[in-house]
């Protein structure tokens, strides 16, 4: 019978641990858009580590060398042999083998026959190693590796440390697949190291799906920390009508620790080479990002160069102040029509550029807004706002005493060609008090609103305005519970009564003010006009009454029902341009329903019901479910008599092994068409992904349709290429992850 054989030496060995681990960050980052990944992967099974078994004397010091085997012959000079089981251990590093040797003079370490080498972080098999500890140098060959911490691994044939600052893997593969299962895997025969530039290098190197190559590059260039670099993203590849087979190529240029740029020229088949650009920066005061896509000749179009901008940026000035800017735009009216890939971008009808500063105090407020338009859709030029100012006083309530508001604005409005341009200067003072208790409610507001105008047509018109208003809102709270305290019911009656005598306005032009649509929140405003434009003659009275059904075990607020009326008691004389006398009593009956019916389902809906004709005159309804294994519904419909009716519905299910189908449709029913149909489908493993999603709508037009097919693949630790398809997916279906 063998015997168990230890020794214990004081020489420490601190350049193997480096080098196994420089060897496992292949594939790490291999581009920068590793740096920006957010995706949640689900876990590839870990196999066991074999060295896991070395147990240390629990008092030995760390640094010590520690050797265990079935048989050994040590010698204080010379090579110390052993084999059977052969165990070697220093600091977090473990050895074992069937035969190894250790010269204590140099720390020279070679080992043969099932070869394994563990840390905290990484571990190693092999055939043999052959390694020089003091001199930092020597090669593993026919190596398997794991990143433990990364979840990657691949294979290597012969992995040589030069020195310390660089290491040579001839013949390696890296993949973030299952031992045995490597769906894909990057294959170069010559990967270098440079420890000292956190950088490697590898050339010819081949991205195999299975076993066959789909991406070939001829070097690449990848970081071996998460550390940013410059070098070039995985493609993009999507397909419209309009614009033929798009194929992008992103450099990414890492600039400095703060701010980057990406370069992606893209060739688009029916159109020309195209060039986009993204500018990132990041300062302790500062964010921000600059897009810019340049077409210079647009072979399909008689436009010529087209181009595509927006800028954002953000500066926080100090803890109470920042300054916004948000500038897009376009080289014509027909940009998003050409080039844009979905029904959200060929319906952009106005692009904003905006710049704001913002500062406050404790009860003060103040902002400066300049404001413009560019119009794509041939329609109304709005005003630009040259600039706006807004400074508002909410001083803190004293003891009991009331609220005290005070709000004003000066906006100088111009640029339109159409509509008199000029300025408001609007101020509004609004007191209230709240008395309430558990179980009531009762708010007594009164408010005086002034504004000067001043117009810039021929005869310098001058107008003012000056109108109080006042309101009453009250409110009772019942409640009891259901099903022996499980549940609890709540009814609760509200009553808002507002009142703003009649003041002709049909002088003041028309600079930022529309009419609000009937909602249940609508019930309880003080003006059914947005802007300052117009104030609605108010002297009506909204009733309204909401049940609530709340689970009092979670919280969950399984069901909400509210219905409520406004009553007029006199005609509404104020209104826009073109529109007649208000004179109904009422309004429409407004019912809305909402909750969590279970744990999966959420519904809401909103119905307005005319009670003289006894019609729908408005109807909006969604339901959205999801459930534990992922599945998600989706389905909306609104209508509004005359002039909409529409349904859209979006889904989300696993199918079979790792599939999932994904698909939404947008229908218009009150003119029988089709506005959008997207279906597609996403394969998901432990270690890659992939989409692919195509896409059909209508161009403003409204008769011609775009096709568009989207193609994604994303591996982990990788990163991503293809197009945006996650984003398409996201964007159609509520929910989806």
């Amino acid at each position: 019978m063998l015997r168990r054989f230890k020794q214990c030496t004081g020489r420490m060995g601190t350049s193997l641990q480096e080098n196994l681990i420089r060897l496992a960050f292949l594939g790490l980052s291999c581009s920068p858009a590793v740096a920006f990944a957010q995706t949640q992967w689900m876990s590839c099974p870990v196999p066991p580590d074999p060295a896991n078994d070395i147990h240390r004397p629990a008092d030995l010091p760390p640094p010590a060398v520690y050797i265990e085997a079935d048989s050994a012959l040590f010698k204080e000079q010379g090579v110390s042999e052993m084999s059977g089981n052969v165990h070697i251990s220093q600091n977090d590093q473990k050895l074992k083998a069937d035969k190894a040797t250790y010269e204590r003079a140099n720390s020279h370490v070679t080992g043969k026959g099932h070869v394994v080498f563990n840390t905290d972080t990484m571990h190693v098999k092999g055939s043999e190693v052959d390694y020089n500890i003091d001199q930092g140098s020597g090669e593993f060959k026919d190596a398997d590796y794991r990143l433990i911490t990364a979840d990657g691994r691949g294979t290597s044939k012969r992995v040589v440390r030069e020195s310390p600052k660089l290491t040579r893997m001839e013949q390696a593969t890296y993949t973030t697949c299952p031992p045995g299962n490597a769906a894909w895997s990057l294959n170069s025969p010559d990967i270098r190291l440079y420890h000292d530039q956190e950088r490697g290098t590898a050339t010819n190197v081949t991205l195999k799906v299975r076993k066959t190559p789909i991406l070939y590059l001829p070097y690449i260039s990848f970081p071996l920390t998460d550390k940013r670099k410059s070098g070039f993203l995985f493609p993009t590849i999507g397909s419209s009508s309009k614009t033929g087979l798009q194929i992008g190529a992103p450099y990414y240029f890492n600039l400095a620790p703060n701010y980057d740029m990406t370069l992606t020229p893209t060739l688009l088949s029916n159109r020309g080479l195209q060039l986009g650009s993204e500018f990132r920066y990041l300062t302790e005061k500062h964010n921000g990002t600059f897009n810019y896509v340049l077409l210079p000749d647009d072979k399909a179009s008689d436009l010529g160069s087209r181009y595509y901008f927006n800028f954002k940026n953000n500066t926080s000035i100090d803890s109470r102040s920042s300054l916004t800017l948000n500038a897009e735009g376009v080289s014509d009216s027909q940009y998003f029509v050409d080039l844009g890939n979905s029904l959200q971008a060929t319906s952009t009808v106005n692009l904003e550029r905006r710049l704001q500063y913002q500062t406050s105090g404790d009860n003060w407020s103040f902002s400066a807004l300049t404001q413009d338009y560019q119009v794509l859709d041939g329609g109304t030029q709005p005003h630009a706002r040259l600039p706006q100012l807004l400074l508002n006083y909410h001083p803190l309530r004293q003891g009991n005493g009331p609220d005290v508001a005070v709000d004003s604005e000066y906006t100088k409005f111009t640029g339109s060609k159409t509509i008199t341009n000029g300025s408001r200067l609007d101020v509004k003072t609004r007191v209230s008090k709240n008395f309430s208790n558990d179980a009531a409610y009762i708010k007594p507001s009164i408010s005086l609103r002034h504004s000067e105008y001043a117009l810039d047509d021929s005869n310098k018109t001058r107008i003012s305005r000056t109108l109080p208003t006042a309101t009453l809102d009250t409110g009772l709270f019942f409640e009891r519970n259901v099903k022996q305290g499980k549940y609890l019911q709540t009814l609760e009656p509200r009553l808002y009564y507002t009142y703003t005598p009649y003041k002709d306005q049909s002088a003041i032009p028309i600079f930022d003010s529309s009419e609000n649509g009937l909602s249940y929140g609508q019930l309880f405003s003080e003006n059914r006009f947005t802007g300052k434009d117009r104030i609605e003659d108010a002297n009506r009275l909204s009733l309204s009454l909401t049940s609530r059904l709340q689970n009092q075990q979670d919280g969950r607020e399984m069901l909400h029902v509210s219905a409520g009326q406004i009553y007029h008691f006199d005609d509404r004389k104020v209104t826009l341009p073109g529109q007649a006398i208000q004179t109904g009593k009422r309004s429409e009956l407004v019912l809305e329903t909402g909750g969590q019916i279970n744990d999966r389902t959420n519904v809401s809906s909103t119905t307005l019901w005319d009670a003289s004709t006894r019609k729908i005159t408005s109807n909006q309804f969604n339901v959205r479910y999801k459930d534990d294994k992922k599945r998600i519904f989706n389905v909306g419909y609104t209508e509004t008599k005359g002039s909409a009716q529409a349904i859209n519905a979006a889904f989300s299910t696993p199918v079979k092994n790792n599939w999932k189908a994904v698909g939404s449709v947008n229908q218009d029913l009150l003119n029988n068409r089709n506005l959008e149909n997207v279906l597609g489908a996403e394969y998901e493993s432990c270690c890659w992904k992939t989409r692919v999603a195509a896409r059909n709508y209508l161009l403003p037009d409204n008769k011609t349709r775009d096709n568009a097919v989207f193609i994604e693949f994303e591996l982990k630790g990788l990163g991503n290429f293809g197009s945006g398809t996650r984003d398409l997916f996201t964007d159609r279906v509520y929910g989806y992850e």
